[in-house]
């Protein structure tokens, strides 16, 4: 995988030492971060985060794939998207997002996570993509529906949240599964089931 993506609204990119700013708008936002398990964060953590996203994309072999997420029709970084290869779990990537408030409601959630998976299952070659939503977290766990992903399996107390255990929803998908959705027509690649 060669950074950067593109989907019809956004670049994926890799981080820059000067995104620091744009970072931090959303980084430190209660808000954006609720259901996650950091933040929100200093200038300090915002300065780290950047930091080891530029280190990690110098790996070799890399495993870490942290993302900026650029909104083309303004140039504006919007967000982040991370891949991360198990090396415990051959063949498997875990996908994490996170946007800003204002780029919520406009389905970039959406083709955002569908850009990851596809350059999971077509540059990484990897098997299976997986991902974790708090229950709470509608948007996101409908975010992840649409893109393809299937709820697996409910995670009680799974982590702590500042101080608190929470649960969490496992989705996931398959490389065979996602190519064979792709091969079917866009109205009927809806699947039943529960919401991840």
């Amino acid at each position: 995988m060669e950074p950067p993506i593109e989907t019809e609204r956004l670049i994926l990119r890799e981080f820059l030492s000067e995104d620091g700013e744009e970072v931090h708008a959303y980084a430190r936002d209660l808000e954006v971060v609720r259901y996650l398990d950091w933040g929100p964060n200093t200038p300090e953590e915002t300065r780290a985060y950047i930091d080891r996203a530029i280190r990690s994309s110098r790996e070799q072999p890399r495993r870490t794939y942290e993302l900026a997420v650029i909104f083309k029709p303004t140039g504006a970084l919007v967000g982040s998207a991370a891949l991360r290869l198990d090396p415990l779990a051959p063949f498997t990537a875990e996908l994490g997002y996170v946007l800003h408030r204002l780029a919520w409601g406009q389905g970039l959630g959406t083709e955002l996570v569908r850009a990851l998976v596809r350059s999971a299952f077509l540059d990484l070659q990897v098997r299976r993509v997986w991902a974790q939503c708090r229950p709470e977290n509608v948007g996101s766990c409908r975010v992840m529906k649409k893109a393809g992903l299937r709820f697996e399996e409910y995670l009680q107390n799974r982590r702590t949240l500042r101080g608190e255990w929470v649960d969490s929803y496992l989705c996931g998908i398959t490389r065979r599964d996602w190519l064979h959705a792709q091969s079917r027509p866009a109205e009927a690649s809806g699947r039943p089931g529960t919401d991840c």
